[in-house]
């Protein structure tokens, strides 16, 4: 039953925008968005950290998810922003993204966190497509410790891309 109301507000979420059935799934999923976007582009795709800054125990990350296509071109699929508070995280996981190696959903599996996302909101224009988002979870160490993690994300997905993707020129 709680899993029929969650949908339900998710859907009654959506419906408030006019999104593609692509659209939808992309903002309704709750695995790690760099799985998805690689099955719907049908290569790995990949996290750059575009920028990433500490401030105030946070820290804050700008990424980009690229399907690079080789000689011809990477699409940037989605920008997102995310704030990692370093004391309500599992060190490990905190130095894994200080690593700026990984995307935050690799690093967790790594990890071996068992994670839950809260969609917090969405938004859409003419142009883009988005949603905001909060992981929590945690997971027993080898030492029977138990580790934390909570993460907020916002990613951006250009509509462009996606309308290509619909139309398989992608």
């Amino acid at each position: 039953m709680i899993e029929d109301v969650y949908i339900q507000k998710m859907i009654d979420k959506l419906s408030k925008y006019e999104l593609t059935p692509l659209e939808r799934v992309i903002l309704a999923n709750d695995a790690t968005v760099q799985s998805l976007l690689s099955v719907i582009f049908r290569i790995p795709v990949q996290v750059e950290v575009i920028a990433q800054t500490e401030l105030n125990r946070n820290i804050y990350r700008w990424v980009r998810l690229v399907a690079d296509y080789g000689e011809a071109g990477k699409i940037t699929a989605c920008l997102a922003m995310s704030i990692i508070p370093t004391g309500l995280n599992d060190f490990q996981f905190v130095e894994g993204v200080r690593d700026k190696q990984r995307g935050i959903g690799q690093l967790l599996a790594e990890l071996d966190f068992k994670i839950k996302r809260e969609i917090l909101g969405f938004y859409a224009d003419e142009t883009v497509f988005s949603r905001t988002y909060r992981i929590t979870g945690n997971r027993i160490t080898e030492y029977n410790r138990e580790e934390k993690c909570d993460i907020l994300i916002t990613e951006v997905f250009p509509r462009s891309v996606f309308k290509k993707v619909e139309e398989r020129r992608v």
